[in-house]
Protein backbone atom coordinates (compact mmCIF):
# COMPACT_ATOMS: atom_id res chain seq x y z
CA UNK A 1 0.00 0.00 0.00
CA UNK A 2 1.34 3.41 -1.01
CA UNK A 3 2.20 5.90 1.71
CA UNK A 4 0.10 9.10 1.34
CA UNK A 5 2.05 11.69 -0.63
CA UNK A 6 2.73 15.08 0.95
CA UNK A 7 4.43 18.29 -0.14
CA UNK A 8 8.22 18.48 0.05
CA UNK A 9 8.18 21.22 2.70
CA UNK A 10 5.83 19.12 4.87
CA UNK A 11 8.23 16.17 4.79
CA UNK A 12 11.17 18.46 5.52
CA UNK A 13 9.35 20.05 8.45
CA UNK A 14 8.43 16.64 9.86
CA UNK A 15 12.05 15.48 9.58
CA UNK A 16 13.41 18.51 11.43
CA UNK A 17 16.99 19.72 11.30
CA UNK A 18 19.32 16.83 10.50
CA UNK A 19 22.43 16.45 12.71
CA UNK A 20 24.45 15.40 9.65
CA UNK A 21 23.88 15.35 5.90
CA UNK A 22 25.77 13.64 3.06
CA UNK A 23 25.21 15.00 -0.46
CA UNK A 24 26.19 14.09 -3.99
CA UNK A 25 25.34 16.94 -6.36
CA UNK A 26 24.68 16.63 -10.09
CA UNK A 27 26.36 13.31 -10.77
CA UNK A 28 26.74 13.22 -14.57
CA UNK A 29 25.60 10.17 -16.47
CA UNK A 30 23.39 9.09 -19.38
CA UNK A 31 20.10 7.21 -19.52
CA UNK A 32 18.11 5.43 -22.23
CA UNK A 33 14.39 5.17 -21.62
CA UNK A 34 12.68 8.38 -20.42
CA UNK A 35 11.15 10.63 -23.06
CA UNK A 36 13.41 13.19 -24.69
CA UNK A 37 12.46 16.75 -25.66
CA UNK A 38 10.48 15.41 -28.63
CA UNK A 39 8.61 12.84 -26.58
CA UNK A 40 10.60 9.89 -27.93
CA UNK A 41 11.40 7.05 -25.54
CA UNK A 42 14.53 4.94 -25.56
CA UNK A 43 16.87 7.66 -26.82
CA UNK A 44 20.13 8.13 -24.91
CA UNK A 45 20.32 11.52 -23.20
CA UNK A 46 22.36 13.13 -20.41
CA UNK A 47 21.11 12.98 -16.85
CA UNK A 48 22.20 14.62 -13.60
CA UNK A 49 21.58 12.78 -10.33
CA UNK A 50 21.59 14.48 -6.94
CA UNK A 51 21.19 12.60 -3.66
CA UNK A 52 20.89 13.96 -0.13
CA UNK A 53 21.09 11.59 2.85
CA UNK A 54 20.07 13.06 6.20
CA UNK A 55 21.42 10.94 9.03
CA UNK A 56 19.50 10.22 12.22
CA UNK A 57 22.61 10.79 14.38
CA UNK A 58 25.94 12.67 14.03
CA UNK A 59 28.90 10.80 12.52
CA UNK A 60 30.89 10.84 15.76
CA UNK A 61 32.89 7.66 15.15
CA UNK A 62 33.94 8.71 11.65
CA UNK A 63 35.05 12.17 12.75
CA UNK A 64 36.89 10.87 15.83
CA UNK A 65 38.80 8.21 13.89
CA UNK A 66 39.23 10.38 10.78
CA UNK A 67 37.95 7.43 8.76
CA UNK A 68 34.69 6.47 7.10
CA UNK A 69 32.85 4.33 9.65
CA UNK A 70 29.38 2.84 9.81
CA UNK A 71 27.80 6.00 11.22
CA UNK A 72 28.14 7.89 7.94
CA UNK A 73 27.63 7.30 4.21
CA UNK A 74 30.65 7.12 1.89
CA UNK A 75 29.77 9.62 -0.85
CA UNK A 76 32.09 7.92 -3.32
CA UNK A 77 30.42 4.56 -2.82
CA UNK A 78 27.00 6.25 -2.93
CA UNK A 79 27.88 7.66 -6.35
CA UNK A 80 29.07 4.25 -7.54
CA UNK A 81 25.86 2.60 -6.28
CA UNK A 82 23.74 5.06 -8.25
CA UNK A 83 25.82 4.58 -11.39
CA UNK A 84 25.61 0.79 -11.00
CA UNK A 85 21.80 1.02 -10.93
CA UNK A 86 21.83 3.11 -14.10
CA UNK A 87 24.20 0.74 -15.90
CA UNK A 88 21.81 -2.11 -15.15
CA UNK A 89 18.82 -0.09 -16.37
CA UNK A 90 20.61 0.95 -19.56
CA UNK A 91 21.49 -2.69 -20.24
CA UNK A 92 17.85 -3.66 -19.73
CA UNK A 93 16.80 -0.80 -22.02
CA UNK A 94 19.09 -2.09 -24.75
CA UNK A 95 17.15 -5.36 -24.67
CA UNK A 96 13.81 -3.58 -25.06
CA UNK A 97 12.78 -2.90 -21.44
CA UNK A 98 12.30 0.88 -21.53
CA UNK A 99 11.40 2.77 -18.36
CA UNK A 100 9.94 6.21 -17.76
CA UNK A 101 11.80 8.68 -15.55
CA UNK A 102 9.56 7.64 -12.64
CA UNK A 103 10.50 4.02 -13.33
CA UNK A 104 14.20 4.90 -13.30
CA UNK A 105 13.81 6.77 -10.03
CA UNK A 106 11.93 3.82 -8.52
CA UNK A 107 14.77 1.45 -9.37
CA UNK A 108 17.40 3.75 -7.87
CA UNK A 109 15.34 4.06 -4.69
CA UNK A 110 14.91 0.30 -4.43
CA UNK A 111 18.63 -0.33 -4.92
CA UNK A 112 19.54 2.32 -2.34
CA UNK A 113 16.90 1.66 0.33
CA UNK A 114 14.74 -1.36 -0.47
CA UNK A 115 11.74 0.98 -0.86
CA UNK A 116 10.25 2.49 -4.02
CA UNK A 117 9.04 6.07 -4.44
CA UNK A 118 5.55 5.08 -3.26
CA UNK A 119 6.95 4.00 0.10
CA UNK A 120 6.47 0.29 -0.52
CA UNK A 121 9.16 -2.22 0.43
CA UNK A 122 10.57 -3.99 -2.63
CA UNK A 123 13.21 -6.58 -3.44
CA UNK A 124 14.63 -4.83 -6.54
CA UNK A 125 17.45 -6.71 -8.23
CA UNK A 126 17.73 -9.01 -5.23
CA UNK A 127 20.87 -7.41 -3.83
CA UNK A 128 21.06 -5.94 -0.35
CA UNK A 129 20.17 -2.20 -0.33
CA UNK A 130 23.19 0.09 -0.32
CA UNK A 131 21.99 2.28 2.55
CA UNK A 132 21.33 1.11 6.10
CA UNK A 133 17.90 2.69 6.47
CA UNK A 134 17.94 2.34 10.26
CA UNK A 135 20.54 5.11 10.43
CA UNK A 136 18.80 7.46 8.00
CA UNK A 137 16.17 10.06 8.81
CA UNK A 138 15.48 11.39 5.33
CA UNK A 139 16.52 10.71 1.74
CA UNK A 140 16.04 12.99 -1.24
CA UNK A 141 16.93 11.99 -4.81
CA UNK A 142 16.56 14.20 -7.90
CA UNK A 143 16.87 13.09 -11.53
CA UNK A 144 17.40 16.02 -13.91
CA UNK A 145 17.22 15.64 -17.69
CA UNK A 146 18.85 18.87 -18.96
CA UNK A 147 18.08 18.14 -22.63
CA UNK A 148 14.47 16.97 -22.19
CA UNK A 149 13.02 20.44 -22.82
CA UNK A 150 12.85 22.19 -26.18
CA UNK A 151 12.87 25.70 -24.73
CA UNK A 152 14.27 25.41 -21.22
CA UNK A 153 16.97 23.98 -18.99
CA UNK A 154 15.35 20.57 -18.74
CA UNK A 155 13.00 18.80 -16.38
CA UNK A 156 13.48 17.03 -13.08
CA UNK A 157 11.71 14.56 -10.83
CA UNK A 158 12.40 14.59 -7.10
CA UNK A 159 11.41 11.99 -4.52
CA UNK A 160 11.78 12.57 -0.78
CA UNK A 161 11.08 10.12 2.02
CA UNK A 162 11.10 10.33 5.80
CA UNK A 163 12.03 7.03 7.45
CA UNK A 164 10.80 5.65 10.76
CA UNK A 165 13.15 3.19 12.46
CA UNK A 166 11.54 3.10 15.90
CA UNK A 167 10.12 -0.39 15.41
CA UNK A 168 11.80 -3.64 14.46
CA UNK A 169 11.26 -3.00 10.75
CA UNK A 170 12.08 0.37 9.13
CA UNK A 171 9.26 2.01 7.20
CA UNK A 172 8.51 5.14 5.21
CA UNK A 173 6.72 7.60 7.48
CA UNK A 174 6.07 10.29 4.86
CA UNK A 175 7.01 10.95 1.25
CA UNK A 176 6.90 13.64 -1.43
CA UNK A 177 7.12 13.48 -5.21
CA UNK A 178 7.34 16.39 -7.64
CA UNK A 179 8.04 17.27 -11.27
CA UNK A 180 9.71 20.53 -12.27
CA UNK A 181 10.20 22.27 -15.61
CA UNK A 182 13.29 24.47 -15.38
CA UNK A 183 13.87 27.91 -16.90
CA UNK A 184 11.55 27.90 -19.90
CA UNK A 185 12.40 31.01 -21.95
CA UNK A 186 9.47 32.24 -24.01
CA UNK A 187 8.79 35.52 -25.85
CA UNK A 188 5.41 37.03 -25.01
CA UNK A 189 3.61 40.35 -24.86
CA UNK A 190 3.73 41.37 -21.20
CA UNK A 191 3.91 44.66 -19.30
CA UNK A 192 1.98 47.79 -18.31
CA UNK A 193 4.24 50.39 -19.95
CA UNK A 194 3.55 51.75 -23.44
CA UNK A 195 6.87 50.50 -24.79
CA UNK A 196 6.16 46.98 -23.48
CA UNK A 197 2.98 46.82 -25.56
CA UNK A 198 4.88 47.29 -28.82
CA UNK A 199 6.93 44.08 -28.86
CA UNK A 200 7.33 40.74 -27.15
CA UNK A 201 9.94 40.16 -24.44
CA UNK A 202 11.28 37.01 -22.85
CA UNK A 203 9.58 35.55 -19.80
CA UNK A 204 11.39 32.81 -17.87
CA UNK A 205 9.09 30.22 -16.31
CA UNK A 206 9.70 27.55 -13.67
CA UNK A 207 6.75 25.24 -13.08
CA UNK A 208 6.60 22.57 -10.39
CA UNK A 209 3.83 20.02 -9.83
CA UNK A 210 3.86 18.08 -6.57
CA UNK A 211 1.83 15.02 -5.55
CA UNK A 212 1.95 13.82 -9.17
CA UNK A 213 2.10 10.05 -8.88
CA UNK A 214 1.73 9.08 -12.53
CA UNK A 215 4.15 6.49 -13.86
CA UNK A 216 4.45 8.07 -17.31
CA UNK A 217 6.66 10.97 -18.42
CA UNK A 218 4.22 13.69 -17.43
CA UNK A 219 6.58 16.50 -18.37
CA UNK A 220 5.96 16.22 -22.11
CA UNK A 221 2.31 17.26 -22.00
CA UNK A 222 2.90 19.68 -19.14
CA UNK A 223 5.54 21.66 -21.03
CA UNK A 224 3.29 21.92 -24.09
CA UNK A 225 0.55 23.51 -21.96
CA UNK A 226 2.94 26.00 -20.36
CA UNK A 227 4.46 27.00 -23.71
CA UNK A 228 1.08 27.56 -25.38
CA UNK A 229 -0.36 29.57 -22.49
CA UNK A 230 2.61 31.93 -22.20
CA UNK A 231 3.20 32.29 -25.95
CA UNK A 232 -0.45 33.13 -26.69
CA UNK A 233 -0.90 35.56 -23.79
CA UNK A 234 -0.83 39.37 -23.77
CA UNK A 235 -1.29 40.27 -20.11
CA UNK A 236 -0.05 43.43 -18.47
CA UNK A 237 1.08 41.71 -15.27
CA UNK A 238 2.97 38.56 -14.35
CA UNK A 239 0.34 37.99 -11.66
CA UNK A 240 -2.44 37.61 -14.24
CA UNK A 241 -0.26 35.35 -16.38
CA UNK A 242 0.59 33.15 -13.38
CA UNK A 243 -3.10 32.75 -12.47
CA UNK A 244 -4.05 31.82 -16.03
CA UNK A 245 -1.16 29.40 -16.22
CA UNK A 246 -2.32 27.75 -12.98
CA UNK A 247 -5.81 27.39 -14.44
CA UNK A 248 -4.55 25.84 -17.69
CA UNK A 249 -2.20 23.46 -15.87
CA UNK A 250 -5.09 22.45 -13.60
CA UNK A 251 -7.30 21.73 -16.61
CA UNK A 252 -4.55 19.62 -18.17
CA UNK A 253 -3.92 17.61 -15.00
CA UNK A 254 -7.57 16.97 -14.15
CA UNK A 255 -8.38 15.89 -17.72
CA UNK A 256 -5.32 13.66 -18.10
CA UNK A 257 -4.78 11.97 -14.72
CA UNK A 258 -6.59 10.58 -11.72
CA UNK A 259 -6.52 13.05 -8.85
CA UNK A 260 -4.21 12.22 -5.92
CA UNK A 261 -5.92 10.78 -2.83
CA UNK A 262 -6.70 12.92 0.22
CA UNK A 263 -8.76 15.42 -1.77
CA UNK A 264 -6.24 18.25 -2.06
CA UNK A 265 -5.35 17.62 -5.69
CA UNK A 266 -1.96 18.46 -7.14
CA UNK A 267 0.10 21.34 -5.82
CA UNK A 268 1.38 23.82 -8.41
CA UNK A 269 4.19 26.33 -7.98
CA UNK A 270 4.71 28.80 -10.81
CA UNK A 271 7.66 31.18 -10.93
CA UNK A 272 7.76 33.86 -13.65
CA UNK A 273 10.61 36.27 -14.37
CA UNK A 274 11.08 39.27 -16.66
CA UNK A 275 14.87 39.57 -17.08
CA UNK A 276 14.83 43.07 -18.63
CA UNK A 277 11.95 44.64 -16.68
CA UNK A 278 14.19 46.38 -14.14
CA UNK A 279 17.41 47.59 -15.82
CA UNK A 280 19.64 47.33 -12.75
CA UNK A 281 18.21 44.02 -11.47
CA UNK A 282 18.85 40.53 -12.78
CA UNK A 283 15.11 39.97 -13.07
CA UNK A 284 11.71 40.92 -11.71
CA UNK A 285 10.00 37.81 -10.32
CA UNK A 286 6.54 36.67 -9.26
CA UNK A 287 5.73 33.28 -7.72
CA UNK A 288 2.33 31.65 -7.25
CA UNK A 289 1.82 28.58 -5.05
CA UNK A 290 -1.61 26.94 -5.16
CA UNK A 291 -3.41 23.62 -5.54
CA UNK A 292 -5.67 22.35 -8.28
CA UNK A 293 -8.43 22.11 -5.67
CA UNK A 294 -8.11 25.83 -4.90
CA UNK A 295 -8.05 26.72 -8.59
CA UNK A 296 -11.22 24.74 -9.26
CA UNK A 297 -12.99 26.23 -6.24
CA UNK A 298 -12.16 29.77 -7.36
CA UNK A 299 -13.44 29.03 -10.86
CA UNK A 300 -16.77 27.63 -9.65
Amino acid sequence: MAVPVKLAWEVKAAAGKAPAVIRVKKLQTTISGPSDAWGRQGKTQPMLVSAEVSLAKPFGSSSAADAVAGDTVHYGLLSKAILASLRRLNAEGASGSVKSLRGVLDEIWIDLTGFDTSGGQKTGSGAKPFLVVEGIRQLRVTLHLPKASLLGDGISLTSTALFNSDGNTPSVEARALGWKIHELRLPTLIGVNDNERTAKQVVVANVEVERHGSADDAYCGLEAVVVKTISDSSFETLEALAATLASDVTEHLTSSYDSPPAGSGWHITIGLEKPIAVPLAEAACVELSTSTKEVLEEAS
